[in-house]
């Protein structure tokens, strides 16, 4: 009788060690489907890396204070009271236009825009839009220079 009662004891046994092994493997899945959709969610939600250098940007944050701050907000959150100006953040439809059409939103003006073609260099007008791309997702930012590519920024006209 003994044999048969330490069959089913071992029976038993394995079916619990069979119940820990499923429940500890749902528990590692459970985990890596966690991490997995926190960084997701991070990636997604994260800035992009800046589309210039350090002193490209910096010329950009430069103008865009002393041009488009009145108007755009501080951080291109533009303002509830000003339709004329809107948000150029990444909460907006900015990064939907590629780079030449920026360029040119710029140098020429549109039906509310003031046109800075006058007043800003190339150099100045590329560096304010790169220095705006700053505030964009990396998804927003890989989806604008994908549409940049068939409409990029215009090179400057030599004198």
């Amino acid at each position: 009788m003994s044999s048969k009662a330490d069959r089913r004891q071992a029976r038993r046994a394995k079916a619990a060690e069979r119940q820990k092994r499923r429940a500890s493997l749902g528990w590692a899945l459970a985990i890596i489907v966690f991490l997995a959709s926190a960084y997701f969610v991070w990636t997604e939600s994260r800035p992009a890396e800046p589309l210039a250098d350090a002193e490209t940007i910096a010329l950009g944050q430069q103008v865009y204070a002393q041009n488009c701050l009145s108007c755009h907000g501080f951080e291109g959150e533009g303002h509830a009271d000003l339709i004329q100006a809107p948000a150029l953040d990444e909460t907006e439809h900015a990064w939907h236009h590629p780079d030449g059409q920026l360029q040119e939103l710029l140098t020429n003006g549109g039906t509310l825009m003031p046109a800075f073609g006058d007043e800003l260099t190339d150099e100045e007008i590329v560096a304010v839009i790169r220095y705006i791309q700053t505030w964009w997702t990396a998804d927003q930012i890989a989806s604008q220079q994908q549409a940049s590519q068939s409409y990029p920024f215009r090179q400057p006209v030599e004198d």
